[in-house]
């Protein structure tokens, strides 16, 4: 049949020979383009299985250990990723009227990576060693007074000291170890297990490698998925995740810029003007704000409400939100992020922008610039510098005489949270999802291991709180208690809130999959990483 085609065309003219050729391509080209169009109307692009990503981290793992990791490491982002919660790996999760017993049911099929039964006793050993203090676990404060007991193989009961309607949100922290891998080590020794760096694990990945220069700097990890996750969820679409440690932030986006990475998060300051190849930015909202914190105790002076009206009317925030967010950021009017639910949007603004109040207020309680002067104290770190910097320059333009101390992040904690030596803190809080107060606005928790900074005291807010938690998660009452708590907590102003900033991912456009919604601390990137993709495929629709 092709034979005399070629017989035909041959005797052809050559005229009429380029018109065949113009008009069998114009044949081809629109049949192309008609199987292209219909494949496009009658076809889906959707996630396809397969494939590697890399990310880039700053910083070094230490303990891979749910037990031992702390937070905003890269600990906790490897702990994520190879790690299945109690709530993940829970059949169901029940709890009596009080709120002060809670039992949970394992899933029949949850398993190990090596898919050996996770087990009542793996849980137990888990909270049993957090509450141990020999452990040094991150999380000890959370677990104090909790017991817990074996019912059966797969059922464990939990007994709270007090009633507590939030506590499967202390669940979905929690992530058991095995108990088979540790069970003979002291409590002590426990950070000292090779397990911590090549950990044994239950979520959708498993370790695989990792690479270190002779200096002991780990500069990749490499994961694999783990089959046996199947038993807990859906398996990640994703073969192989890798991450890659940077010993600082200009190394990584280097790195970025010349493609050996696909991705990588932002939490502090802007990045965006030092990309260099085509990239597409998340923008993530965050339940985290920034707020200064005053302490009365510190500086007689801050005791006074009409100056903490002046001081909070004093702050430019828009200025703050444009210049030293670069706008990835929203004004936070109280203590509740508006990411969170129980958020309160009918809550007065005590921290509108009125310099000309803020003098006139000045003038009233007889200020004096040159004898009177507050002093901020910072985490070191470029963000809350300029921060803090704007927030001098407003203040000493009404008035008042201003200080900075910077603090190393490393130390704030025992050398300022813990002794509440401040006179006003820039720092910041975070909230989960389904908020509870209580840590950070009863007055049982103005000293440490509280998280009262402001030292804040309000009979009617404790009794709110308290009452808070003998309420369920979805009761309707449980909002009402909330914005009636949030009104009077922005009203007395024992805290001046700020800004609530967006995180930002930066990946590769090529990597369209990433899958990231609202977060409270940096690992929750990966709380959707089984629908991450780097493959698609085609399906009808």
């Amino acid at each position: 049949m092709i034979r005399p085609l070629i017989n035909v065309v041959k005797s052809f003219s050559t005229k009429e020979r380029l018109v065949f050729i113009g008009s069998f391509v114009v044949l081809v080209v629109c049949f192309v383009l008609l199987l292209s169009q219909i494949i496009a109307t009658t076809t889906l692009s959707t996630a396809g299985e397969g494939g590697t990503y890399i990310e880039g981290v700053v910083g070094q793992p230490s303990f891979i250990n749910p037990v031992l990791a702390k937070p905003n490491t890269p600990d906790r982002d490897l702990v994520a990723l190879t790690f299945a919660s109690v709530k993940d790996i829970s059949e169901n999760i029940k709890n009596d009227k009080s709120f002060k017993t809670w039992t949970i049911r394992i899933k029949e099929n949850a398993r190990w990576q090596d898919e050996t039964p996770i087990t009542s006793d793996d849980i137990i050993f888990t909270v049993q060693t957090i509450q141990n203090p020999d452990t040094l676990s991150p999380l000890f404060s959370d677990w104090q007074n909790i017991k817990v007991s074996r019912i059966s193989e797969r059922e464990v009961e939990f007994s709270l000291p007090g009633s507590y309607a939030l506590f499967d949100s202390l669940l979905k922290e929690l992530r058991p170890i095995p108990k088979k891998i540790f069970a003979d080590l002291s409590a002590s020794n426990i950070k000292l297990s090779i397990y911590n760096l090549e950990p044994f694990v239950s979520g959708p990945f498993a370790y695989k490698s990792l690479d270190k220069k002779k200096d002991g700097f780990i500069t990749e990890y490499e994961l694999e998925r783990n089959d046996a996750y199947r038993s807990i969820g859906r398996l990640p679409n994703i073969d192989n995740f890798v991450i890659k440690f940077f010993e600082n932030e200009d190394s990584l986006i280097k790195e970025y810029n010349l493609g050996t990475i696909d991705g990588f998060l932002k939490t502090e300051g802007i990045a965006t003007d030092r990309i260099t190849i085509n990239s597409s930015i998340e923008k993530i909202p965050t339940n985290k704000y920034y707020a200064l914190f005053i302490n009365p105790n510190a500086n007689k002076n801050l005791a006074s409400k009409n100056l903490r009206t002046a001081l909070a009317s004093a702050i430019n925030i828009s200025s703050i939100i444009t210049d030293s967010f670069d706008n990835y950021a929203t004004a936070q009017k109280g203590p509740l992020p508006s990411t969170v639910n129980g958020y309160s949007q009918n809550i007065e603004n005590y921290t509108s922008f009125d310099q000309e109040l803020s003098k006139k207020i000045l003038e009233e309680i007889k200020w004096k610039y040159n004898e009177d002067s507050l002093t901020i104290t910072i985490p070191s770190n470029d963000l809350l510098k300029s921060v803090a910097q704007k927030i001098k320059d407003d203040w000493q333009a009404v008035g008042i005489q201003t200080k900075i101390k910077e603090i190393d992040p490393q130390t704030i904690n025992e050398d300022v949270i813990k002794t509440r030596n401040y006179e006003i803190l820039l720092f910041g809080n975070i909230s989960s999802a389904t908020p509870d107060l209580f840590s950070f606005w009863h007055s049982s928790q103005k000293f440490y291991p509280g998280l009262n900074l402001s030292l804040y005291e309000n009979s009617t807010v404790d009794s709110l709180l308290e009452s808070l938690r003998k309420i369920a998660e979805y009761d309707s009452k449980r909002i009402e208690k909330l914005e009636e708590i949030q009104k009077i907590i922005s009203g007395e102003l024992s805290a001046i809130f700020l800004v609530s900033p967006q995180y930002l991912y930066i990946h590769k456009t090529s990597r369209p999959g990433i899958i990231i919604k609202t977060i409270s601390l940096p690992e929750d990137r990966f709380s959707q990483i089984t629908d991450w993709y780097v493959k698609t495929k085609r399906i009808f629709k």
